[in-house]
């Protein structure tokens, strides 16, 4: 289905200012220092003598302590404990020492680098120490290892502006995992990040704080996880394995897999956390593995150091024990290589092509794509993925377009307008079962954006080149819907690939696979209603299902009064159908197959929700206020009530209506409005009498029960 979205542009504008911008820095807080050009290069202190630039490192954190002279601190790195020394003359190295020195921290306002959190640093020993015109003070140096003394205010220096933020902890009060983990031994294991509750992987993340977006080669908090092997060291570590090309280790200076540095030794230290069992800090020369507020990975302890280590069996077990059709498990670390990282020496993915050209594009670093041109017949597979037998989803991100990127036009815009799918030829696989891919044209952007859609057809901006798509892809915006498959026999093959009708100057591509695991095919599902003395209960459910004896299952519809709804008996319930219940109160069990689950389930007025939700302002939920069971009226300025997983509320124009009641006479359904006569038949109340007129409460029209507010 054509989609239209809007990509929104954030820019960040500085004022000119003509004084310097006033800063407070605490001495209880940690901070990170950047010079302005490259967010990823930090200013560190490795214990060495001198104050050095690089990969985020232990020695990344520094504290400020107040002078006591305005906008002055002793600046302070927190893993050694040492000073910045004063600022040198010009191309002079800074060092570090035990004595503090007082810094003049001066928030940038002039020299074309303004902006907020962007600072000059100099020591009040020079002269001029103002920021005045010759005022030396700290610039990073040419070849990006240190930090010199230089001219800080000549022209627009952004070598000499410094990026300082706050770093917030990341701790928790209280820690739980799912995993019971394993001591640290050699072998193929995944390493979990408590806290964050993600897994050590490599990058496949935007982070926009970067000024430069790490590599797929570089680790990375992620959902999937890696298999990393670990490999004792002579120093009692262990070598991380990442299992890609050169030195097959997780640097411990800048995290990346694909080096010829020498191996890091990664030392794992029990750690004591009550909640966790196998627990432990892992940590090197240079680095402490932890996650930060947002989940990324940093070199750095901001309080989420806490780590598993587990094995692929036990991933499957969990697995296995807590998938459902409403609770996937994500199984993606099954597939080799699921985000066709380069270097990977897992990469399984097999391009079969009749002719045409291949390419491998990764210009966004944290993504990459195979794309294949000019073939009628395209295949980009994994084959033989051996997976326990059972349901499972996938979700494929890549598109397909008709022509070359360059070549876009307003005929193939408007023939996917007009066909849709029938328009795509390409499809993502699960075995047997296939999904269209998505088209270029799916999403209309109505606005260039530099690297991601700058290729202009009509009105809108699409891709227009493989770096483009890279782009696109990186950021997700063209994946697939979930396609179901059942395996029976332990394996599976994923992949894209041509169908009849593709044209040779068509553009396939694939960028990433997602896999979850739903649980055994055909599982019996058990849920287990409670009614209560309202007699009344809603329910939803991912089965066909019998409806127990002692109970009376109805769809519900509003009738076009607004103020009566229609209710029909039904029996079985099936799956994904919202139904009001009508029993005695009391537990009632109803059984049935597992069917994948649907977002939103809706029959006719009522809406289903698979997890707790507040009810939506301006629905129904089933309540019973005093004696009065009914559907009451959902408003914002009232406390908002929860609609509870397997459970449905009522969507329906108020007009006016504040409940629909259940009672002792009647309800509302049919065209029948409060005191009105029915020529549908005759009329009786739940004991069996005969009515003259439509009463408030249920009332039995024909076949259908009628509910009146």
């Amino acid at each position: 289905m054509r989609q239209k979205f809007i990509l929104l542009m954030y820019v960040f504008l500085a004022s000119a200012m003509t004084s310097a911008i006033a800063q407070t820095f605490s001495s209880d807080k940690v901070y990170t220092i950047v010079c302005k050009p490259d967010f990823n290069t930090f200013m560190q202190d490795k214990g060495t003598g001198g104050l050095l630039l690089g990969n985020e490192v232990s020695g990344s954190l520094w504290t400020f302590v107040p002078t006591g002279n305005a906008d002055c601190y002793y600046v302070k790195n927190v893993k050694t404990g040492n000073y910045i020394q004063a600022c040198p003359d010009s191309e002079v190295p800074v060092d570090m020492g035990t004595t503090p020195v007082e810094y003049y921290i001066k928030g940038d306002a002039d020299g074309g680098q303004a902006g907020e959190n962007f600072y000059r640093m100099t020591s009040t020993n020079r002269t001029p120490n103002n920021f005045s015109a010759g005022t030396i003070g700290l610039n990073r140096k040419g070849d990006n290892t240190c930090i010199q003394g230089f001219a800080s205010v000549s022209g627009a220096n952004q070598w000499s502006v410094w990026r300082i933020l706050e770093v917030p902890s990341a701790k928790k009060t209280s820690l739980t995992s799912p995993y019971t983990g394993t001591t640290v031994q050699e072998g193929s294991v995944y390493l979990y990040n408590v806290e964050s509750g993600m897994w050590l992987q490599n990058n496949d993340r935007y982070n926009s704080e970067l000024t430069l977006q790490f590599w797929t080669t570089r680790g990375q908090l992620g959902d999937r996880g890696l298999d990393f092997t670990l490999i004792a060291q002579p120093d009692g570590g262990y070598q991380i394995g990442p299992r890609y090309t050169k030195n097959n280790s997780m640097n411990g200076d800048g995290f990346y897999f694909d080096t010829n540095k020498d191996v890091t030794s990664w030392q794992f230290t029990p750690k004591e956390v009550e909640g966790v069992t196998n627990a432990y800090t892992i940590e090197s020369e240079f680095a402490k593995l932890g996650a930060d507020v947002n989940n990324y990975l940093r070199a750095i302890d901001l309080g989420a150091t806490t780590w598993q280590i587990v094995t692929r069996e036990e991933r499957l077990q969990y697995a296995q024990n807590n998938a459902s059709v409403t609770n996937p498990v994500d199984v993606t670390f099954l597939v080799n290589n699921p985000d066709l990282s380069n270097n990977n020496e897992r990469n399984n993915w097999v391009v079969t092509r009749d002719g045409g050209n291949e390419q491998w594009n990764d210009f966004n670093r944290f993504n990459r794509h195979c794309q294949v041109q000019g073939s009628s017949s395209v295949n980009i597979s994994q084959t033989g993925i051996v997976v326990p037998n059972g349901t499972y989803q996938v979700r494929f991100t890549g598109f397909y377009a008709p022509t070359g990127l360059g070549a876009l036009n307003a005929t193939d815009l408007n023939t996917y307008k007009t066909d849709g799918d029938a328009a795509v030829f390409a499809v993502g696989y699960a075995n047997g079962e296939t999904i269209k891919l998505p088209s270029v044209y799916s999403l209309e952007a109505t606005e260039s954006v530099a690297n991601v859609h700058q290729k202009k057809v009509g009105d809108f901006f699409f891709p227009g080149n493989p770096d483009q798509a890279n782009g696109s892809l990186g950021h997700r915006l063209y994946q697939t819907e979930l396609l179901t498959v059942t395996v029976t026999d332990g394996t599976l093959t994923l992949g894209v690939k041509s169908i009849e009708g593709c044209p040779t100057s068509a553009w396939i591509g694939l960028s990433e696979v997602k896999l979850y695991y739903l649980g055994q095919a055909d599982a019996d599902m058990t849920l287990t209603v409670e009614v209560t003395d309202a007699g009344y209960a809603t329910f939803v459910a991912p089965m066909e299902a019998a409806v127990p004896d002692g109970v009376t299952a109805y769809t519900a519809e509003v009738n076009a009064n607004g103020k009566t709804l229609d209710l029909t008996s039904i029996n079985p319930i099936p799956a994904n159908t919202p139904v009001l219940l009508e029993a005695a109160a009391g537990s009632y069990t109803f059984t049935g197959d597992e069917v994948p689950a649907v977002v939103n389930p809706t029959f006719g007025a009522l809406v289903g929700t698979y997890s707790r939700i507040p009810a939506p302002h301006g629905s129904y939920v089933l309540q019973k206020h005093g004696e009065k069971a009914g559907f009451y009226y959902v408003d914002s300025s009232d406390a908002v009530p929860y609609v509870n997983a397997n459970r449905a509320y009522l969507a329906a124009p108020s007009s006016g209506v504040k409940a629909f009641f259940f009672g002792d006479e009647a309800t509302g359904i049919q065209s029948i409005d409060n005191g009105q006569e029915t020529t549908e038949g005759a009329i009786y109340n739940l004991a069996g009498q005969r009515l003259s007129k439509i009463q408030k409460g249920i009332n039995i029209v024909g076949e259908k029960k009628v509910m009146v507010k």
